[in-house]
């Protein structure tokens, strides 16, 4: 974030708090009422809202790499088993 001061408060939310809730946010593990005030924060606060954007598609990105690896492990083992069946 340039020319942007993590202490800038947004909603009654500074951005450092938005920061370090982010991965709990798109995780949904924040209560209902935090995740209004950080969607308060976010409709406000564009630098915050560009950044979460970036941390979304990077943590969607990484899940579907997990994902993905994790079938490539369970189909290798499966044809192991199998082949020494």
């Amino acid at each position: 974030m340039t020319d942007h001061s993590l202490e800038t408060i947004v909603a009654g939310v500074r951005c450092r708090e938005v920061l370090a809730d982010l991965s709990d946010y798109l995780d949904g593990a924040l209560t209902p009422a935090r995740v209004e005030a950080l969607q308060a924060h976010l409709a406000e606060c564009s630098n915050c809202a560009r950044f979460g954007g970036h941390v979304a598609r990077t943590l969607a990105m990484l899940r579907q790499v997990r994902a993905h690896d994790e079938r490539d492990v369970v189909n290798s083992v499966m044809t192991r088993i199998l082949a020494s069946s």
